[in-house]
């Protein structure tokens, strides 16, 4: 028996066709039906057979999809087609009659389509600005000021050869890690040590670690940085900070620092002044919180993960205070001591003083001679204090290990660390800082001889 001839279908039919209870189709012909839906929905449908199997797949809606293909001018004046349903079987018809599978085909688009895509994205994390920042990131053995330098190190001088930045300086794309070539990095690294060879080598071994942080996140399987030997750099003698320890010159400068009136006013002399009693880093001191004072056992504690050794394993930093930084303390908590901080900003009171602020005082009174031996930071007191106790200890007695501890100078070996962290110096820290103190106000009180006319009298 013959098949029944199947008419072609009409919009008219197709706008009319009612939806029933339950899904009915309209056939075409040759392979193409409409399917309606019981919400009324109007979905074309192909039906095929290739390699013996019919299978049907899905050809849009209507009338969003139109029964032939149709020209229209949209909002724009623009002539645009609209690809028809009848033109869509014709096409997967065709496709079938080459042997290809429209179904496989359109799945093996969406495959290659998204595997593009998660290339694309995995390009695009590897660029190095972004493996950099995500490296940052995940930095904590150093403070906030430190990483904060590091990051501006990397922005300026090394970025500028590897990224691409739109006009308004900010970074549209760089060169993917994997990409850079040892000679590319090392030339990056050799312009900067021209004109600065410690941070040269300082970026180098950040380099390094970066690199290493991309192999372990997958965006590269070599470490170019490590192909980079440290003899590529030249040799240079490490320079220690300028510090003041002639007694006349020490002398000159507490008692500058006593009537000190100058920008910053009583928070900035406090800062030098405490600073001079307790050698504390410039950035524990900046950022002395009233939480760590203890006023009753006249000791500070400081938290080990805001100290520069950060190792878990050790205790929290606690340095005695003698009598008269206690008096500071109390002087200045009348002013600050409604706050956060002990020594709170010059222009903002809701934030911390700025190390700055105690430098440009220094320099402002005149200690700022390296040459003459009258140059002092807010670091260098912690050499001027270094340097005079050892002079001294025949006199204040205290142990290397005790004068070590109030700089928080840890063993370089984590194996010894383990066994000696635990020793409390504490007593002997209170009677070599005090012995400290005291001698300052007799340097500072009396009219001593320079290292120079003291040899020649």
């Amino acid at each position: 028996m013959a098949n029944k001839k199947v008419s072609p279908l009409t919009d008219t039919e197709i706008k009319s066709a009612k939806p029933k209870e339950k899904k009915y189709t309209l056939s075409d012909g040759n392979g193409l039906q409409l399917l309606i839906k019981p919400d009324g929905k109007k979905i074309w449908e192909i039906r095929y057979t290739i390699d013996g199997k019919p299978k049907t797949t899905t050809a849009g809606t209507y009338p969003d999809t139109p029964l032939a293909t149709q020209k229209k001018i949209d909002e724009n004046g623009n002539e645009i087609i609209i690809i028809g349903a009848r033109a869509k079987r014709d096409e997967f018809k065709a496709k079938v009659s080459s042997g290809i599978d429209p179904i496989q085909e359109k799945k093996e688009i969406k495959e290659i389509i998204k595997l593009d895509e998660v290339k694309s994205e995995a390009y695009t994390a590897g660029q190095f600005h972004k493996v950099a920042y995500a490296w940052f990131d995940t930095l904590t053995e150093n403070a906030d000021s430190t990483r904060a330098k590091r990051k501006a190190s990397f922005e300026s001088d090394i970025f500028p050869y590897l990224c691409e930045y739109d006009e308004n300086h900010v970074i549209i794309s760089s060169k993917h890690i994997s990409e850079i070539t040892h000679s590319e990095l090392l030339k990056i690294l050799l312009i900067k040590e021209a004109y600065a060879p410690v941070v040269a080598v300082k970026r180098f071994n950040d380099c390094n670690r970066l690199w290493r942080y991309a192999i372990n996140h997958g965006h590269t399987e070599i470490n170019t940085a490590d192909k980079i030997t440290s003899d590529a750099f030249k040799k240079h003698e490490a320079k220690h900070f300028p510090k003041i320890t002639d007694e006349k010159i020490l002398g000159e400068m507490l008692r500058g620092i006593d009537s000190y009136k100058g920008e910053g006013g009583v928070i900035v002399k406090n800062v030098l002044r405490f600073v001079a009693l307790l050698p504390l880093r410039a950035d524990n001191l900046c950022k002395l919180k009233w939480e760590s004072v203890d006023f009753e056992n006249a000791i500070i504690t400081i938290p080990r993960s805001e100290m520069k050794i950060k190792d878990k394993n050790l205790p929290d930093f606690s340095i005695p205070l003698p009598h008269q930084a206690v008096s500071i303390l109390k002087e200045i908590k009348e002013i600050t001591g409604w706050g956060k901080w002990v020594f709170h900003g010059v222009r903002n009171n809701k934030t911390h003083v700025n190390l700055e602020s105690g430098n440009k005082a220094l320099r402002m009174m005149g200690f700022n001679d390296e040459v003459s031996g009258r140059k002092q930071t807010l670091h260098s007191f912690r050499g001027t204090y270094g340097s005079l106790a050892r002079t001294h200890q025949p006199v204040h007695n205290a142990t290397f290990e005790a004068m070590e501890r109030v700089l928080d100078h840890q063993e370089g070996s984590k194996v010894v660390r383990a066994y000696t962290h635990k020793a409390d110096y504490t007593e002997q820290m209170r009677e070599l800082l005090q012995w400290w103190a005291d001698y300052l106000d007799e340097v500072k009180s009396k009219k001593c001889l320079t290292d120079y006319e003291r040899e020649n009298v």
